[in-house]
């Protein structure tokens, strides 16, 4: 835990408490003393933490893994060391168990049967499909295949078949649907042949240059309704052929699998001063990928949101809104503790929640400064947060512009846990520091980095951890590595201490959004939410569900 010396610390509380704004005047927002108390290596103990928890864990902190449990574990007794009431929320991802091996068999035009295989066999080329995690136990027999649009036999890369609803035509009600991988999520893709009437999914390896051609294991949704798999590309090409032929292909398809009740914890505290009535969420999510420790992905955004926490209970002046801080589980796995929170928020929970921030990766080794377009004002009004967003926004992009700090919006894709507070209505906003996309020479004009690398050259590898944290990413992950080593060490070399940088900028604008918000009382109108509550019947469609990587598309 970090210290502050008491002396300091007792000079930052007489600033806290300093004589009250002017009547007419706006609210006291000035965040700096609070910048202050919170710093980088307070947060970077917590992360130390985090990477202690996963060593002795198998190097990961994985929802279902012992790692998650004693990350939620660290989390709480740190916030009860400081004076917070914590609790754990627990919410439920079912664990999926297959209780035999599918089957796919072309009936027509032509009588065959495809090998299966399971999870062990993800990515081989011994089998030609592999049932879906959370297939339910189904049986179709004789059933027609319809194929998306947009399906490109062979594909160059990136094909969107199956990512918009126009994509599936009439005939998939009542059919197999037929979806070729590429540019959107499985999970999007899987979700929308349900809502065109699907009664089955074959979802078929793209082909590409890059070598997508086997069958693989992956995840469907929790609950998901379909018998679903996901076959080789040979598999998914004979049956276009056969349909474009005019054959009208028919399949037999059956999988086996229960989904079984698994409870894990959300961790949530607040502060104890504040009016309740304007309730402000920050959130980050606790769990990593099964490969790695997650310091940074997201191990930055909890550690912050700790040391905030700690600062907070320190300091004189109390926030006029309470602030609750929200650590969630099973983010890689779809957003599913927040999306599990969010949906389980009663109604006059909603409109007493003024906003949700999210905190998710700030400290990434080749970074940018991106923030959430939460008006709609770039990518347009369909990928807007509810009313109010775009005050989250400006009040972000605004902290960095009045230092001469260039930002650049992103849109509200759904990879990160706002998405349930979306479809709740409730305003939405955050900062990001990037994950596996490549640095552009725009960006490497604005930020520095190296140009043509992944901005988190580690995201969801085994080497997300500390020392890269606190020194730089292996040459190794550099991508000129296989071709150029010397230069990849080079370009390695010129990211040390990058992610320290990112940190203490990240940290900066998002301590003065927290206290802005924490401090102003009408930020946010009340027939706002109001409003927005009123409009979340219908849920936010996204192309991703969780930090997914490339090969996760």
């Amino acid at each position: 835990m970090h210290r502050v010396r008491l002396a300091a610390t007792a000079a930052i509380i007489v600033a806290f408490i300093g004589a009250p704004p002017a009547v007419a005047a706006p609210p006291d927002v000035d965040s700096t003393r609070l910048k202050q108390l919170v710093t980088v290596e307070g947060i970077t103990e917590h992360q130390q933490a985090l990477q202690n928890i996963a060593d002795l864990n198998g190097g990961t902190r994985y929802t279902r893994t012992p790692g998650y449990t004693a990350s939620a574990a660290y989390v709480k007794a740190t916030l009860e060391k400081a004076g917070y009431d914590v609790r754990y929320e627990m919410f439920n991802m079912p664990e999926w168990r297959e209780t035999a091996a599918p089957v796919l068999q072309q009936v027509s035009p032509t009588s065959k049967s495809y090998v299966a295989g399971s999870a062990a066999d993800d990515d081989s080329p011994s089998v030609d499909f592999i049932a879906f995690e959370h297939s339910p136990t189904t049986s179709l027999t004789n059933v027609k295949v319809v194929p998306t649009d947009d399906i490109v036999i062979t594909s160059p890369g990136g094909t969107t078949s199956g990512c918009e609803m126009s994509d599936f035509p009439a005939a998939t009600n009542g059919s197999v649907s037929l979806i070729q991988r590429g540019t959107c999520g499985f999970t999007q893709k899987l979700d929308n042949a349900v809502e065109a009437g699907a009664v089955g999914v074959i979802l078929f390896n793209e082909g590409d240059t890059a070598g997508r051609r086997n069958a693989l294991f992956r995840s469907a949704s929790s609950g998901y309704p379909l018998p679903a798999v996901l076959s080789s590309f040979a598999v998914g090409q004979e049956l276009y052929n056969a349909y474009e032929a005019g054959q009208n292909p028919t399949v037999n398809l059956t999988t086996n699998g229960v989904d079984e009740e698994k409870l894990y914890p959300n961790v949530v505290a607040e502060t104890k001063r504040g009016d309740a009535n304007h309730m402000v969420l920050l959130g980050a999510h606790l769990d990593s990928v099964p490969a790695g420790p997650g310091v940074n992905d997201d191990g930055s955004g909890t550690a912050f949101q700790l040391e905030l926490a700690e600062q907070l209970a320190k300091a004189g002046t109390p926030p006029r809104n309470k602030i609750r801080f929200l650590w969630f589980g099973g983010e890689e796995d779809g957003l599913v503790g927040s999306q599990y929170y969010a949906a389980h928020l009663s109604d006059a929970e909603v409109a007493r929640t003024d906003m949700m921030l999210d905190t998710d990766m700030i400290a990434s080794p080749n970074f940018a400064r991106l923030v959430y377009d939460g008006d709609g004002s770039t990518f347009g009004s369909e990928l807007a947060g509810p009313a109010g967003s775009g005050v989250i926004e400006r009040v972000l992009t605004d902290y960095w512009s009045e230092r001469g700090m260039a930002s650049e919006t992103i849109p509200f894709d759904g990879r990160s846990d706002y998405v349930g507070f979306i479809n709740r209505g409730i305003p939405a906003g955050g900062v990001f520091a990037g994950a596996e996309a490549h640095k552009t020479a725009e960006q490497v004009a604005k930020y520095g980095g190296v140009l043509g690398e992944q901005l988190d050259p580690c995201y969801h590898e085994d080497c997300d951890t500390y020392s890269t944290v606190t020194g730089q990413p292996p040459a190794s992950t550099m991508e000129t590595y296989s071709t150029n080593p010397v230069l990849a060490q080079q370009q390695a070399d010129s990211l040390n201490g990058n992610a320290l940088r990112s940190l203490e900028q990240f940290k900066n604008t998002l301590v003065h959004a927290v206290w802005y918000f924490a401090r102003v009382k009408n930020a946010f109108p009340s027939e706002t939410i109001a409003v927005n509550a009123k409009k979340a019947e219908r849920s936010y469609q996204f192309k991703h569900q969780g930090h997914e990587r490339i090969g996760d598309r």
